[in-house]
C-alpha cells in the first residue's frame, strides 16, 4: 500500500519464534500470513498483521479498534473459533500481530465458488445450525454480549471435518444496552442488517439478519437479498419462511435469539425426513423494509491514463439514457478534478458543499448537484490534500463509505478510483463494492509495468462471490488496428469503447459538454449496461458469468512483453 511501511515478508521472524512462510490472505488494512513455529517443530500458525501507523487523528482510533479485536478474540473459547495464542504489540512501523490457530480447509466463498455457486438446502441448514450454536455462545457472554456484525462467506472457514470456523472479528463489538447507536457503521453490503446503515444500535438480532442474508445468498445461487428484489431463484417452500423471518427489517420481527432460530431449522430438517422435497416457495415480502443496499460499481484504470474517469462518466451517461437514478462519486484525493471537469463554478448549485468537507453536502437541507438521473459527488481538492497530509481520510474506514451510501439513497453508485488502487480509501471501498471495472487502453506496454501486474494480481485476489469483475477496453482503434490489438489480449474484454479523437474531446470542453456524450461512446457503453443492469432495475438477463474473468487476468499476467 502506498505510503505504508512494508510489513513482514517471507523468511522474517516475528517475536523471535514465528518464521513467515507465505501470505495467505488480505483485506482492508490487514493481511493473514502463514508462519512456522521455531520452538514447536512442524507447528504452523496463522498470523494476522494489522496496520494502524497512519498519521493524524485516525491513528488513535485505528489502534484502539485493533486492540479491541485482539482483546475480544483472545477471551473467546469455542470450537468454531480459532484460539489466539499470542499477541505482539504495535511496533515502530505501526503493525500489530495476532497469532492464532492455522485452520486447514477452505473458506465458504471458495467452496461455494468451487460448487458452481450452488449449495443444497440440507448443506445450508447444517451450516446455519452450526452458526446458531456459535452465535448463541457469543450472544450469551456477560456482562457484554459480542455481536459479530459481518457474517459473510469470506469470514467463514470449513475445516476437513466439516466444522465451520469464524475467522475475522474486525467488525465485532460489545452490546451495551444503554447505547442508542453504534459508534461506527460496519458490515458488508448484501449481508449487513438495515440497522447497521441507519444509525441504530446493533444487537444479537443483527447477527440473525446476517445469518438469514447468508442463507439467502447460498440458496439463491449467489444473489444478495434486498427487500425490493423479487428472487431470481425461489427458495424451498418450507425453508423460505425461516429465511424471510430472519430477514425482517425490524429486529423485533425476527427470531428472538439464535436458539429459537436453531429450533426452527431443526423442525425443517425433521420435516424433510417425513415428506418429499419441497416445491419452490413464494417471493418474500418487503416486511416493512425501506432502504435497499445499492449496487456499488468501482471503476479504476490499471495505470494512469487508461481512462477510468472517462468510463465512469460514460456509465453515468448510459444509466441516464436508461432512466436509472445513480450517483457518481469521486473518492477523496489531492488530485481531485471531477468538479473542474464538470465546470463546478458554472454548474454547481449555489452554496454547494462537497460531501467530504466538514458539514458536507449530504444534509437534507443542503443543495444537491444533479443533472437528469445523475447525482454528482465530486471530492473537494482541499479536503483531499488535507487528508493526504494526515495520512488518510475518514474514508479509509469502510464504515464511512457505508454511511455515505445510505445517505445518497441511489440504486446504483459509480465510484471513480482513478489509478489509486493502493490507497486506504480504495481498499476500504472495495470491501463494499458489488462490481469492479478495470480499464485498459491500446498502450499494451503499460500492461508490463510492475504496478499494472501487481494490480492485476490484486484483482485476482479480490475476486469472490458477490463481487463481479469486468474489463473495459478504452480508446479502441478503427477496426483493422483494433483487431491487431485485441489479438494480443488473451480474451475479449466485456466492453469495447471506441476512441474519440483529441479534437473531439477538446471541442466538447469548449461547448461545455462531456466527451462521453459522443454517440459512438454512448452506444457502446449502453449495450454493456443493458446486459449488466440488475433485474430489479430492468428485467433483463445478466451478462455472461464473471468466472471467465479471472482466467482473462491470469493470461494478461503471463503476457509476453
Amino acid at each position: 500500500m502506498e505510503g505504508q511501511p512494508q510489513g513482514l515478508t517471507k523468511g522474517d521472524i516475528l517475536a523471535g519464534r514465528y518464521r513467515i512462510a507465505s501470505a495467505i490472505g488480505s483485506g482492508g488494512m490487514s493481511r493473514v500470513l502463514l508462519a512456522e513455529d521455531l520452538k514447536l517443530t512442524g507447528k504452523r500458525w496463522a498470523v494476522k498483521e494489522m496496520y494502524a501507523g497512519l498519521e493524524g487523528p485516525r491513528r488513535s482510533a485505528l489502534r484502539q479498534a485493533m486492540l479491541l479485536e485482539a482483546e475480544t478474540m483472545s477471551r473467546l473459547a469455542h470450537p468454531s473459533l480459532p484460539d489466539i495464542v499470542d499477541v505482539v504489540p504495535v511496533n515502530a512501523g505501526g503493525f500489530l500481530y495476532l497469532v492464532m490457530d492455522f485452520i486447514e480447509g477452505e473458506t465458504l466463498e471458495e467452496r461455494f465458488s468451487r460448487q458452481g455457486s450452488r449449495m443444497e438446502e440440507g448443506q445450508v441448514v447444517q451450516l446455519a445450525m452450526q452458526l446458531c450454536g456459535l452465535l448463541d455462545y457469543l450472544h450469551s457472554i456477560r456482562p457484554e454480549p459480542v455481536i459479530h456484525r459481518d457474517l459473510k462467506p469470506s469470514n467463514l472457514m470449513i475445516d476437513p471435518s466439516g466444522r465451520v470456523r469464524l475467522i475475522d472479528f474486525g467488525t465485532a463489538r460489545r452490546y451495551k444496552p444503554e447505547r442508542r447507536a453504534d459508534t461506527v457503521n460496519l458490515g458488508t453490503i448484501g449481508f449487513a442488517a438495515p440497522e447497521q446503515f441507519d444509525g441504530r444500535q446493533s444487537d444479537p438480532r443483527t447477527d440473525l439478519y446476517g445469518l438469514g442474508a447468508l442463507m439467502y445468498y447460498l440458496l439463491s445461487g449467489g444473489i444478495h437479498y434486498t427487500a425490493q428484489r423479487m428472487p431470481e431463484r425461489s427458495l424451498p417452500a418450507d425453508l423460505a419462511p425461516v429465511v424471510h423471518k430472519l430477514l425482517r427489517a425490524s429486529p423485533a420481527e425476527r427470531y428472538a435469539d439464535a436458539r429459537e432460530t436453531e429450533a426452527a431449522l431443526r423442525d425443517w430438517l425433521a420435516a424433510q425426513r417425513r415428506q418429499a422435497p419441497p416445491a419452490p416457495g413464494p417471493a418474500p415480502s418487503a416486511g416493512g423494509a425501506g432502504w435497499a443496499p445499492p449496487h456499488v460499481v468501482a471503476v479504476g484504470g490499471l495505470y494512469a491514463g487508461a481512462g477510468a474517469t472517462f468510463i465512469a462518466l460514460a456509465l453515468a451517461q448510459a444509466l441516464h439514457e436508461r432512466g436509472v437514478a445513480h450517483a457518481v462519486i469521486e473518492p477523496p484525493s489531492p488530485r481531485a478534478e471531477l468538479a473542474a471537469l464538470l465546470f463546478a463554478d458554472q454548474h454547481a448549485p449555489p452554496h454547494y458543499r462537497y460531501y467530504d468537507e466538514d458539514g458536507g453536502g449530504l444534509r437534507p437541507e443542503g443543495p444537491a448537484w444533479e443533472r437528469g438521473q445523475t447525482l454528482w459527488l465530486p471530492s473537494s481538492a482541499a479536503s483531499g490534500a488535507a487528508a493526504a497530509d494526515e495520512g488518510a481520510s475518514a474514508f479509509a474506514d469502510a464504515g464511512a463509505w457505508l454511511k455515505l451510501f445510505h445517505a445518497v439513497r441511489r440504486p446504483v453508485l459509480i465510484v471513480d478510483i482513478g489509478d489509486r488502487w493502493e490507497q486506504p480509501e480504495t481498499r476500504s471501498l472495495l470491501e463494499t463494492a458489488t462490481d469492479v471495472i478495470y480499464v485498459v487502453d491500446p498502450l499494451v506496454h503499460k500492461l508490463q509495468l510492475s504496478a499494472s501486474r501487481r494490480r492485476l494480481q490484486f484483482l485476482l485476489d479480490e475476486v469472490r462471490p458477490g463481487r463481479r469483475l469486468y474489463g473495459f477496453a478504452n480508446k479502441c482503434l478503427p477496426r483493422a488496428e483494433q483487431a491487431a490489438w485485441l489479438r494480443l489480449l488473451p480474451e475479449r474484454p466485456g466492453c469495447l469503447v471506441p476512441a474519440v479523437d483529441f479534437a473531439g474531446v477538446a471541442e466538447s470542453g469548449w461547448r461545455g459538454r462531456l466527451p462521453v456524450e459522443h454517440p459512438i461512446v454512448t452506444q457502446a457503453v449502453l449495450a454493456w449496461v443493458e446486459r449488466w443492469l440488475p433485474s430489479e432495475l430492468k428485467p433483463v438477463r445478466r451478462s455472461a458469468s464473471p468466472s471467465l474473468v479471472p482466467r482473462f487476468l491470469r493470461r494478461l499476467l503471463a503476457l509476453d512483453p
